[in-house]
């Protein structure tokens, strides 16, 4: 299988399942206006592509496939060897708490410019009370 373009392996095709779903997702995102509509549209198809993420975990102990099966987190412990899974370890915490910072810093972002859209929506409607009191 070394040095081939690709193998129809049972975990390479989830994962390709997957991205293209994910593809679709942000596709589907942009191309509603309408910020609720695409937000519950967009939830929905998130949720249809949960139920790939057991299917890509359990493709290689069901399965005859190219990936070895687990070696840290599994029954009888790690089999990986100390030097190489604390490190590991270290870095799955550091890159967790990496995602969460700047997963709360773009929840911030979008808080405020959805404040900014009500602003300006409030400012129209303000001018156009303005233009239709100054026209009587």
């Amino acid at each position: 299988t070394w040095g081939t373009y690709w193998v129809w392996d049972a975990r390479l095709t989830s994962v390709l399942i997957l991205f293209f779903l994910y593809l679709g997702l942000m596709a589907l995102r942009s191309s509603i206006e309408e910020e609720s509509l695409a937000a519950k549209l967009t939830a929905i198809l998130a949720l249809v592509g949960i139920v790939m993420l057991p299917i890509i975990k359990f493709s290689v102990e069901f399965g005859n496939t190219l990936h070895q099966p687990a070696s840290v987190i599994r029954a009888g412990g790690p089999t990986i060897d100390p030097a190489l899974l604390s490190p590991l370890l270290v870095m799955a915490v550091g890159f967790t708490l990496m995602f969460v910072a700047m997963h709360l810093k773009a929840m911030r972002n979008e808080i405020l410019r959805r404040r900014v859209k009500a602003m300006q929506l409030a400012e129209v409607e303000r001018a156009q009370a303005a233009q239709l009191a100054a026209a009587e």
